[in-house]
């Protein structure tokens, strides 16, 4: 049975605003101290360096050699010597991200790199702002003002903007496809979904899920998006550009990958093993990555079996939150900032659980100190240290607690109701 979500009372709305603005104040300090400690782009933007790099190479017109380290190194080293910047493990940031993020960048070439980065994280927390903005609206969570406190406080979203990733478009994409669905717009939502092609380990598990649920309009709008990205990187690299992009891709995918990819980093099955056994076989690395994998994505599959094609009900809602929820999870390439896709998740299982009444006390206990602990601990977690492997190293247990929580709401909702059976009784005896 459904009902109207309750607002927030003015306690949890008063420890919101406590908690939000601490935690704000403390990432504000930690980004402030990185700038002072290291300069710009010594940590503060150094995933936005690349991108600006790639953009300023297409830009020249030299895409063929777009994943030429020397080439790359030719770009940045004045930038960084400009911000007296080095550092002791690498020359260069390398870029390994697909060829369309540069091409999206190639209008930042007017501004310095500095400006540029300065632009990149004001539209950033704007795409982050508006995809919540968007979320409170369209499911009714009644967050109002709160709703950008909560976003940004958010670690991944702080991680994202610290570094200058390109997360905040993909979470517009995704609370794109979300609402388009709702809507029962399958196309549109489909291309929407594309901008995952920006970091294309992400698809798999929505792949699987439109596969699953046979939304073939869905997969056409995601498949169109899909091509017109692959067409747009093979006229800006040529061939050969494209053969240097696909054989980084399989350079990148080693178990324990190399220092562009910092594994111990990441908040996904393959990031989880490796920190448990790092000094492990590669072949026994792929085969537990393998492995637990496809155990996580056969129960999501069976979960998606049980859910019917109505749109927004507690069950597709909670089907969706699994879908994105094992997306980071699955995910061959998943770092921290990358938890921010999960936002759209948290949003629709809190829908979910404050809509229904078959959920209890428990669950929504259970889901409120998972989300509690999923906002405070990375924070803390990186005060210590200044890398994000600790808060990764708590953040993935408590999305892998996230995911069963999806799965147990997927599998209540879809739960056949007990049939109620005639019995016959003597005569004289009361019916109840």
């Amino acid at each position: 049975m459904a009902r109207r979500p309750s607002g927030l009372t003015a306690g949890a709305r008063t420890a919101i605003v406590v908690g939000g603005a601490l935690l704000l104040g403390v990432q504000a300090v930690m980004a402030l101290g990185s700038r002072i400690t290291h300069g710009l782009f010594g940590h503060v933007g150094m995933d936005f360096l690349t991108t600006y790099t790639a953009a300023r190479i297409l830009a020249r017109g030299e895409g063929a050699d777009l994943y030429n380290w020397w080439t790359q190194y030719a770009v940045q080293h004045p930038i960084l010597a400009a911000h007296g910047v080095s550092w002791s493990d690498r020359i260069l940031q390398p870029y390994v991200a697909p060829p369309l993020l540069g091409l999206l960048a190639l209008p930042l070439q007017v501004l310095p790199a500095g400006g540029a980065l300065l632009l990149w994280v004001v539209l950033s927390v704007a795409g982050l702002v508006l995809a919540g903005r968007l979320l409170d609206r369209a499911l009714d969570l009644r967050l109002g003002r709160l709703c950008p406190l909560l976003v940004l406080s958010f670690f991944p979203a702080y991680y994202t903007l610290l570094l200058g990733q390109s997360e905040a478009l993909l979470v517009l994409g995704v609370v794109a496809f979300v609402l388009l669905s709702r809507r029962q717009a399958d196309l549109l939502a489909g291309v929407a979904l594309g901008v995952l092609v920006l970091k294309p380990p992400l698809l798999v598990v929505p792949v699987i899920y439109l596969v699953t649920k046979q939304r073939w309009r869905a997969l056409a709008g995601l498949s169109l998006a899909c091509v017109l990205a692959a067409a747009l990187s093979l006229a800006a690299l040529g061939p050969g550009g494209v053969a240097d992009y696909l054989r980084l891709s399989r350079e990148l995918s080693q178990p324990e990958g190399t220092i562009a990819t910092n594994v111990a980093g990441m908040i996904n099955i393959r990031g989880a093993l490796i920190r448990l056994l790092p000094g492990a076989p590669a072949l026994l690395q792929q085969f537990g990555i393998a492995g637990l994998s496809l155990t996580l994505l056969t129960v999501c599959v069976a979960a998606w079996r049980r859910t019917g094609a109505e749109r927004g009900t507690p069950a597709e809602e909670a089907e969706l939150a699994l879908m994105l929820l094992a997306t980071c999870l699955v995910s061959y390439h998943a770092l921290i900032h990358t938890g921010v896709l999960i936002l759209p998740a948290v949003a629709l299982l809190w829908r979910g659980m404050a809509r229904t009444t078959a959920a209890g006390d428990r669950e929504r206990g259970v889901l409120l100190g998972l989300l509690v602990a999923i906002w405070v601990a990375p924070t803390v977690l990186y005060l210590p240290s200044g890398t994000s492997i600790l808060p990764a190293a708590v953040f993935t247990p408590l999305l892998f607690g996230l995911w069963l929580v999806a799965a147990e709401v997927v599998i209540r909702q879809t739960a056949a109701e007990p049939a109620l059976v005639k019995v016959r009784t003597p005569p004289g005896e009361r019916r109840w």
